[in-house]
């Protein structure tokens, strides 16, 4: 039974990763579990994890994946931090989540969100992102890609904190955007990610070049001068 259930996992994330979503659904609907192990040689993997992996190189699927995530969804997948054992086994998709620093990630995270997403999963994701951020060798803040991959990485963290029951429930979170320092009833307006900017000023960062931490990060209204949000990466 365990190879068949992984068989069928891996036939799921197959069929995900070439969108084929009718085949998707078949699949969920024969018991194909997005969080299962995908392969009996590495236990680390799940279809969902890995469609988070492929989808930060192939701009097919990751055009699709907030609409796959849906269906997911749909078919009872409920991501918990609890079933996710820090041992190097089955590893939280969240961490991979991280990985989708453009558009699509972001509209994936709302989905996952809208969805239920509990904070601890959501903790995976912000730390990986932060870790990212902080040790990243040899940023270069000239390099528009590593450029515009940050602030959606940044973009996805301030989605995060505008649901209530995440910042209710990780004060990770809350201490990561500076909340007991800015204005917590903006965080709403944070769900339409592309209506800011956000600058990044190098002049607070302790870890040129290997990294941007503590630099400090501003965000505006885009066409208004008025901060609306700081922190500290």
């Amino acid at each position: 039974m365990r190879n068949e259930q992984v068989s069928l996992n891996k036939a799921l994330l197959d069929a995900a990763e070439i969108c084929d979503l009718e085949k998707v659904k078949l699949l969920l609907q024969e018991g194909a579990d997005p969080l299962g192990i995908s392969d009996i040689n590495a236990l680390d993997e799940n279809p969902l994890g890995e469609l988070f992996c492929d989808a930060s190189q192939d701009s097919k699927l990751a055009a699709k994946l907030p609409q796959i995530v849906q269906l997911f969804l749909n078919h009872g997948m409920h991501i918990d931090a609890s079933k996710f054992a820090d041992d190097g086994n089955n590893v939280n998709p969240l961490w991979d989540l991280a990985f989708c620093s453009n558009e699509s990630g972001i509209k994936t995270l709302r989905v996952l969100l809208d969805g239920g997403l509990d904070a601890d999963s959501v903790e995976t994701l912000v730390d990986h992102i932060f870790t990212d951020t902080e040790m990243v060798d040899g940023c270069n803040m000239d390099d528009a890609w590593f450029m515009k991959s940050i602030g959606w990485s940044l973009k996805m963290v301030m989605l995060a904190a505008s649901y209530p029951h995440i910042l209710q429930n990780s004060p990770f979170i809350a201490e990561c955007v500076a909340l007991e320092h800015n204005d917590a009833a903006v965080l709403p307006e944070f769900r339409d990610w592309n209506r800011f900017t956000y600058d990044i000023d190098l002049s607070t960062c302790d870890n040129i070049p290997n990294g941007l931490r503590n630099a400090t990060l501003t965000i505006r209204r885009k066409g208004e001068g008025t901060n609306i949000w700081t922190m500290k990466i």
